[in-house]
């Protein structure tokens, strides 16, 4: 898979395993990426036992069966003396030359580290904050998108004659299917397709002709855990609307002078994407409890609720807004050009986990809403998982960091470098927001 962004943690994992093993790998996932915790655990990390390694030695011929970890096995097959060396030693060679080697990589490891049974990678942080920044705000609403396919896909939702929010439900697995398969270079059209698929909740019965199942869980009532056959889409919107007046009288969201009109608008905007938020948070495959609480607006999957999410996507806003505003009062300097920004002033540990994880990993995170080959699949709620985890850290970074400083000239290179991180984290958002047809809010 080819990505539009030259950075690609997929292809680093590849290739990683590849050196190691001495066979090209592709999609073995004995590499794997850390989320937390960077600082101690690296970004990425293995285990070193051959054992776990089985999958990609291929050919194992020229091994004595005396190796007992991969490092071991690294050196063995290419003639080197291990008898005389320890096992920290060994470990330290092979990383060496393993690091040595990445120099010619875009992804480079800067260091590693040897911990009880595993290996941690340290990637160089500089270059790929700096990269991955001017890929989102070069690339926009592009950011993310996978060019190596050009299948064409046909898709439909049966109509659940009981429920209508499983109804609805159907619909919109469908329709962020379709969007991530064009993310994937994909197609979809009942012309001439590669292949069809059915959204249904029934896993009996015919099928249209060429048409696959594709089976889905109901809609459930939290208090009777039975399919919901009585609530309409319609009410259930109105429901949260009320739900959310009651919380803004209690100045749960910013006090606005507004007509009661445009209010009534602003909080069914929020409401809806509420709703597809909670319907589209579980596993296709499972079903769905549906809250009756607005203030408990969180998912089965654990992830914090479309509220959330909308809220930290306006303040992105409003910080980016506050400058503007700032600067065309000429209190602020104008932005500099992306390419003449120094992203090496982003040294915090947050301002690293957000782009690893967010800005790098949102295109991890596309890969990992649809599975081509060999089954079919598509995981929405992994939209959801994405989107709750990065506001989490958000949240975090806001609380302890003032982006917006005094326009003192020594405080501006890092507060322009913060911003372009923003505008990154606001694509980022825009676009996975996209995905599940919720269109981000002005305030909250």
């Amino acid at each position: 898979m080819e990505s539009i962004s030259p950075i690609c943690i997929e292809a680093l994992i590849n290739r990683i395993t590849s050196y190691l093993s001495g066979n090209v790998c592709k999609n073995i996932s004995i590499v794997k990426v850390n989320n937390d915790n960077l600082a101690t655990n690296g970004d990425l990390h293995f285990s070193p036992s051959l054992k776990v390694w089985a999958r990609a030695l291929k050919c194992t011929e020229k091994c004595n069966g005396t190796c007992a970890t991969i490092l071991q096995h690294f050196l063995h097959v290419r003639n080197n003396d291990t008898d005389n060396k320890t096992g920290a030693d060994i470990a330290n060679q092979v990383l060496q030359l393993l690091i040595s080697f990445t120099n010619n990589w875009s992804m480079k490891i800067e260091k590693s580290l040897l911990e009880k049974e595993r290996v941690c990678l340290f990637l160089q942080r500089t270059p790929l904050i700096e990269n991955s920044i001017k890929a989102a705000v070069n690339c926009k609403c592009d950011f993310g998108k996978i060019l190596s396919h050009n299948k064409v896909f046909s898709l439909k939702s049966l109509q659940d004659k009981e429920s209508e929010l499983t109804t609805a439900r159907l619909h919109l697995i469908q329709s962020v299917t379709e969007k991530v398969l064009n993310q994937y270079g994909c197609e979809v059209s009942e012309e001439h397709s590669d292949r069809k698929f059915i959204f249904t909740t029934k896993s009996q019965g015919n099928m249209e002709k060429n048409y696959e199942k594709y089976v889905c869980g109901v809609v459930k009532n939290t208090e009777t855990n039975c399919k919901e056959i009585n609530l309409k889409w319609q009410e259930y919107i109105k429901n949260k609307v009320e739900e959310l007046k009651e919380l803004n009288e209690q100045k749960y969201f910013e006090a606005q002078e507004c007509t009661m009109k445009a209010e009534d608008y602003f909080l069914e905007k929020i409401a809806q994407a509420t709703v597809k938020f909670e319907l589209l948070s579980a596993k296709p495959s499972r079903p769905v409890l549906i809250g009756c609480n607005f203030a408990t607006d969180k998912s089965p999957t654990n992830t914090k609720g479309a509220s959330f999410i909308l809220y930290n996507a306006a303040r992105i806003t409003a910080i980016i807004d506050k400058y503007n505003d700032k600067r065309l009062r000429g209190e602020y300097p104008n932005l500099v050009h992306i390419n003449d920004v120094d992203f090496s002033l982003l040294k915090q540990e947050e301002e690293w986990e957000l782009v690893y994880n967010f800005i790098i990993g949102y295109q991890e995170m596309i890969k990992d809403c649809l599975k081509l080959d060999p089954i079919f699949q598509t995981n929405p709620q992994v939209i959801c998982i994405f989107l709750s985890r990065l506001c989490q850290k958000f949240s975090i970074y806001y609380h302890r960091i003032r982006i917006l400083t005094e326009a003192y000239d020594h405080l501006i290179p890092t507060m322009i470098a913060r911003l372009y991180m923003l505008y990154a984290l606001q694509i980022v958002l825009q676009n996975a927001l996209s995905l599940l047809d919720i269109t981000p809010v002005s305030r909250m």
